[in-house]
């Protein structure tokens, strides 16, 4: 059987990226690099289930796999041998991460003046149903509206930045991105390289709260935003700002393709076995966001 690997961004908001293993009839997908989840979804199995797809189980390199009771499926062994190979995949496959992204088609919010893109809303595989919005909106999402907080203001204050940004009459494009950065859009539109923010979400304005305000936020998302393909000089600002965050960089810094400060990340990590010993010190010193899809 064939076996892809590839990784694409979580969004909706962003909160990083996520590692996926697919064989025929079956995928394997990580969130931090650590932890895999085993699905099967052969077509003869969802048409005698009902079920898009079966949880195989769960596997990590430390415990191994730990089988789903799989219940009201049919009795061959096809769910077992689809389960069987995935996992083989994940065990040899799994320490290459992070993998290559394959989400090269991209939903942007657009700037109502300039027609620039303004946020990411969503991306997207070649084969994937590219879905409109008549009303395109970008938030930050529920933990950010809980816990992100700056001194220029919060998750609202961002929204309604980004909303006035966006215009009454907000527009979004899918753009498919080429190699060397630039964009091709829906309707034939052409943006450089240098028309996309690095970080997915519009980091200049002249207002010096409003930048303060998307500085903070983006630092905040740091963790996860260090997953992506950066360069350098944005990469090493990104690492000061995550190691602000020692439980959250330290669950997901195997998906970080490339780190400039090894101290500093060891200095984070034994931080965060700290915290998870006295879990009650959380709350001070780091926002504790779960990666669920909001």
């Amino acid at each position: 059987m064939e076996t892809h690997t590839y990784s694409r961004r979580l969004l909706s908001p962003f909160h990083g990226v996520q590692q996926i293993i697919t064989v025929k009839g079956g995928v394997a997908e990580s969130m931090d690099g650590w932890d895999w989840k085993l699905y099967v979804a052969d077509e003869s199995i969802i048409s005698h289930t009902g079920l898009s797809e079966i949880v195989y189980g769960s596997w990590n390199s430390t415990r191994g796999l730990n089988r789903s009771r799989i219940r009201g499926t049919m009795p061959s062994g096809l769910i077992e041998q689809i389960g069987d190979h995935l996992l083989s995949m994940v065990e040899r496959h799994a320490d290459s991460i992070p993998f290559p992204a394959a989400d090269h088609i991209e939903h942007w919010l657009l700037d109502e003046l300039t027609g620039h893109p303004l946020a990411l809303l969503e991306s997207a595989l070649d084969r994937d149903t590219l879905c409109e919005n008549d009303r395109p909106a970008w938030y930050p999402g529920g933990q950010a509206a809980k816990r992100f907080c700056s001194s220029s203001g919060d998750a609202e204050d961002l929204t309604r930045l980004i909303r006035d940004t966006a215009g009454k009459q907000s527009t979004a494009t899918w753009i498919k991105r080429s190699a060397d950065g630039a964009g091709s859009g829906q309707h034939g539109e052409h943006f450089p390289a240098a028309a996309f923010p690095p970080l997915l979400f519009r980091d200049q304005w002249i207002d010096a709260d409003h930048k303060q305000l998307v500085t903070d936020f983006l630092s905040w998302q740091a963790p996860w935003l260090l997953q992506l393909s950066l360069e350098s000089e944005i990469r090493k600002q990104l690492e000061s700002a995550a190691w602000k965050r020692p439980r959250e960089s330290s669950r997901v810094f195997r998906l970080f393709p490339e780190i400039f400060d090894q101290k500093g990340l060891t200095t984070t990590r034994v931080k965060a076995r700290m915290l998870q010993d006295k879990p009650n010190l959380q709350q001070v010193n780091e926002p504790f966001y779960p990666f669920v899809n909001e």
